[in-house]
């Protein structure tokens, strides 16, 4: 797989998951607390460039501990793991060490297409603090990114 028929087909994924999305980021807004001064989402590629990541929500503000555990339940956007021995959602898995391209960048920068299409409905929404996109481990060749305030 080329690296612009794996960004189609993640974006695919991605988009085929937005209402659920949509529904955990509405329960983290309604449950933001009152010191979260933004919203920083977090694309997490593993370190072995082999296709697995998990993208969730991270609050900045004082006591970062206390803020996270206040949104716990609805951080996670979309999580790549085996479940029972299945691969959840199935997405492409690549050979780490055998690879054309840098798979962790087009995870991250794939993601932040859809980060954007995600967070445009909350536009204008008064009760959202600013947002911004970041690719971790400094993966992603357009992040960090704000895609909101």
């Amino acid at each position: 797989m080329d690296e612009e028929t794996y960004s189609k087909t993640l974006l695919q994924l991605f988009r085929n998951r937005s209402t659920a999305a949509q529904d955990q980021l509405r329960k983290v807004i309604s449950a933001l607390p009152d010191g979260a001064t933004s919203i920083n989402v977090g694309v997490h590629p593993n370190q072995e460039p082999d296709g697995m990541f998990s993208i969730l929500i991270h609050l900045d503000g004082p006591d970062l501990h206390s803020l996270n555990k206040e949104i716990g339940d609805y951080r996670y956007l979309f999580d790549v793991r085996y479940q029972n021995g299945v691969l959840t959602p199935e997405v492409p898995m690549f050979d780490p060490f055998d690879t054309a391209f840098e798979v962790n960048d087009v995870i991250v920068d794939t993601s932040l297409i859809w980060l954007k299409e995600l967070f445009s409905s909350f536009a204008g929404c008064p009760d959202t603090p600013p947002v911004t996109v970041f690719g971790a481990d400094g993966y992603g060749t357009l992040t960090p990114t704000i895609i909101m305030g």
